[in-house]
Order: structure tokens, then C-alpha cells, then sequence
């Protein structure tokens, strides 16, 4: 039974799902801002009645990736399109410990922890020709956020005592930028690097807050994520330092964990709570536009992609009994698909899972 590690607790009994694409501009958990091929490439997994097998969805057609036969492994953050090849990030268990990597297509590359402990990749982008993923891992002691470049790894510090993560990576003139948290002691505290240089961004300094994902245009750093406020999570984005609080219900949960700069506008997106059930949405600036899951279970988007004036959003919904896959062109929903038995369930560092 896999346990819920960020900071829902709405959900930690539960299983969830989140649906990350890329196509031109996104954002999510590693989006980058990179401009790419026209696609629209999703990546997660799907479970066959007796592994979860990661994937990625390029349209609504599957392919399935590998990890070590007989064990799990997923395929978390966009998929990134490069000269037609899709990469993917992730991380699989070996049958001792979780191994990082990202996938060429289907070919996989493994990426160094500390060699000895567990270890993950949870966004990837392609810049130039070299691949860049971020996630972290266990130094024995505490998490250590890192980014690869290739295969080469660069670690990031926190406050050097307590627990960090980095979700998010993007690339712009050459330099890595890469968005998540770190832990003082009392709180996690979100945060992006420039490089290795780390930039604090406010949540309400009283509880704890994350950024789970970074674009980067014109100069400018964004990046979006939650924070809690004593008494709800309050979705949001951060331009530069700058906060911007976005709206739900005003009484319930709300997160966004993808943000997309399209122009001069800013997008992002997640899903809020309304008393009964989570309801997928993307804002547009500060305003919201909600989706559609089957009505009557929860559902949500995780991950936005803006081209022309068309908005993608990218999630995951309840039929009751599995979770199906999704995405949203505007507010036209179009399924996914796994095995058609189990649940196929994408996902995001900003809500993962481990067994």
C-alpha cells in the first residue's frame, strides 16, 4: 500500500493520481518552459493486476516503459517531446532500493543516488541536446535535493541540516533552474535555485508551503504551488518573489502544482474542494475555469498546456471503482486508457507515493 508523502492530508488513506503532459509551454511538476514539437505527451503508469508498469500516452496511444521485471516503477513529469523522441522521468525499484532514471523513448538511463539508498527523478526537460532531470535523494540522514545534468549530478542545499526536495526543472540560456522546498526544522519553506544559488519565496512563514513547478520567460522565474494558512491549503504562483494568491471555494482545500506563461499571461492549474467532492479547474491570471469529471467523484488537473488561445489541462478522475486517466482541451474531456481493468494513475511528486 503505497502512502502519501506531500502535504495532503485529505488523502492519505487514499490512492491518487496526477496527470502531468507537456506540449510547447507547460507547466507541472517539471514543467520547463522549453518550446518543443506541437505534441501532447502524458506520462504515469498503469497497473496490470500485479505491478504498475510506467508509461507515457502521446494522444491516447500507450507506451509502456521498463523497469526491473516483478517490481514497481513509474514515470512521473511531462514527457518531453525532443526531434520526435519522448523522455520521461522516474524511478523504479531494483528489489534493494528505488533507482532513478529517465527514458529515451523506451531506453532507460539510471541516474546516481548515493548508491546505497533510495532515490528519485520526478522532472525532465531537454535542452540542446542534453537532458535534465531534478528530484533527490537519501544521503542516510536526510533528503538532498538534486538535478542531473545527463547523468551528472548536482546537489542543492536546503538549510544543510533538515530535508529538501527539488519537483521541478527548466532550462533557460543555459542556465538549470529547479523549484520545490526545504525543511528549517519547524517548517518546509518554498523555494527555487538558480543554478545552486537558492531564492526563498513566502508562503505565510507560520506553516508549511511548496513549489512544484518553475517556467522560466523573458527572465523572469515563476513557479506555482500551496501553502497552507492554519487553515486550508491556498493554491497560488509566485512571479519572481511576488505572490498571487488563486481562489477556490474560500472555505475548502485548494492546490495548483502547474503553471504555463503563455504572452503576458500567466496560467495555471490544479483543482479545489467544494464540501463534497475536488473539482478539477485551471486559472487563467487569478480567474477560474472549472472542469468536468463524471459529476459525482473526485477529480482533478494537475498540469495545463497553453498554445495560441486553446488551454490543455491535464488531470485525473474517480469512476468509483479506478481511476481513469484524462485531459481537458478547454473543457472537453478525452480518457485515457490502461489496462481497462485497473487504475491507470499518473503521477506527480507534488502527490506521490511509495510502498
Amino acid at each position: 500500500m503505497r502512502k502519501c508523502r506531500e502535504l495532503l492530508p485529505l488523502y492519505r488513506a487514499a490512492a491518487a493520481v496526477l496527470l502531468l503532459g507537456l506540449i510547447a509551454l507547460v507547466g507541472g511538476c517539471g514543467g520547463s518552459g522549453n518550446a518543443k514539437q506541437i505534441m501532447t505527451a502524458f506520462a504515469g503508469y498503469y497497473n496490470n493486476g500485479t505491478n504498475d508498469i510506467p508509461c507515457y500516452w502521446v494522444g491516447t496511444t500507450r507506451t509502456d516503459l521498463t523497469g526491473v521485471s516483478g517490481h514497481n516503477a513509474y514515470a512521473y513529469s511531462p514527457a518531453v517531446i525532443d526531434s520526435g523522441t519522448v523522455y520521461t522521468a522516474g524511478y523504479y525499484y531494483d528489489g534493494t532500493k528505488e533507482v532513478p532514471c529517465y527514458w529515451a523513448g523506451t531506453a532507460r538511463t539510471d541516474l546516481p543516488g548515493d548508491g546505497v539508498d533510495n532515490a528519485f527523478a520526478f522532472a525532465i526537460t531537454v535542452s540542446g541536446g542534453t537532458v535534465y532531470t531534478a528530484g533527490y535523494y537519501w544521503d542516510g540522514v536526510k533528503e538532498i535535493p538534486c538535478y542531473w545534468t545527463g547523468t551528472t549530478r548536482t546537489d542543492l542545499a536546503g538549510d544543510g541540516v533538515h530535508s529538501a526536495n527539488a519537483y521541478s526543472v527548466a532550462v533557460s540560456g543555459g542556465v538549470v533552474y529547479t523549484a520545490g522546498y526545504y525543511n528549517n526544522g519547524t517548517i518546509d519553506i518554498p523555494c527555487y535555485w538558480t543554478g545552486t544559488t537558492r531564492t526563498d519565496l513566502a508562503g505565510d512563514r507560520v506553516d508549511s508551503a511548496s513549489a512544484y513547478s518553475v517556467a522560466v520567460s523573458e527572465g523572469t522565474v515563476y513557479t506555482a504551488g500551496s501553502y497552507y494558512d492554519g487553515e486550508k491549503y491556498i493554491p497560488c504562483y509566485w512571479t519572481g518573489t511576488t505572490r498571487t494568491d488563486l481562489a477556490g471555494d474560500g472555505i475548502h482545500n485548494a492546490y495548483t502544482s502547474a503553471i504555463a506563461i503563455s504572452g503576458v499571461s500567466v496560467y495555471t492549474s490544479g483543482y479545489y474542494n467544494n464540501g463534497l467532492i475536488d473539482i478539477p479547474c485551471y486559472w487563467t491570471g487569478i480567474y477560474r475555469t472549472d472542469l468536468a469529471g463524471n459529476g459525482t467523484n473526485n477529480a482533478f488537473a494537475v498540469t495545463l498546456v497553453v498554445t495560441g488561445l486553446t488551454v490543455t489541462a491535464a488531470g485525473f478522475y474517480s469512476d468509483g471503482t479506478k481511476f481513469i486517466p484524462c485531459y481537458w482541451t478547454d473543457t472537453v474531456r478525452t480518457d485515457l486508457a490502461g489496462d481497462g481493468v485497473h487504475s491507470a494513475e499518473v503521477l506527480s511528486a507534488f502527490w506521490w507515493w511509495w510502498d
